[in-house]
């Protein structure tokens, strides 16, 4: 195949990052050097940045007949992961898979 798109790749990367971030913060929270407010106001503007991206890559895919499950997967999981932490992590490294691998919908 040889319309892989570079914005996917990218928001599949920022996926893993945006967990790992969500890590890094949690750690800081449990060490009292991030309030419980700071880490919610973080949390929601990285999450919403995360589902622009994701809305995004979605469009460019459906567009170019590659799969948006994955893109769909990481609105999904942007969503779930304000609420319920690890378990909208574990949706989000299924999707950053799937943005890598950009599969054809052909």
């Amino acid at each position: 195949m040889k319309n892989k798109l570079s914005i996917n790749r990218w928001t599949g990367f920022l996926n893993i990052v945006f967990i790992i971030s969500q890590a890094i913060l949690g750690y800081m929270n449990v060490k009292h050097s991030v309030s419980i407010s700071e880490l919610s106001m973080i949390t929601i503007i990285s999450a919403i940045i995360l589902i622009i991206l994701n809305v995004i890559s979605m469009m460019k895919s459906k567009n170019n007949g590659i799969s948006t499950s994955g893109s769909i997967m990481g609105i999904i999981g942007s969503i779930v992961s304000i609420f319920m932490g690890i378990i909208g992590w574990i949706i989000l490294i299924i999707s950053s898979f799937q943005l890598f691998r950009q599969k054809s919908v052909k």
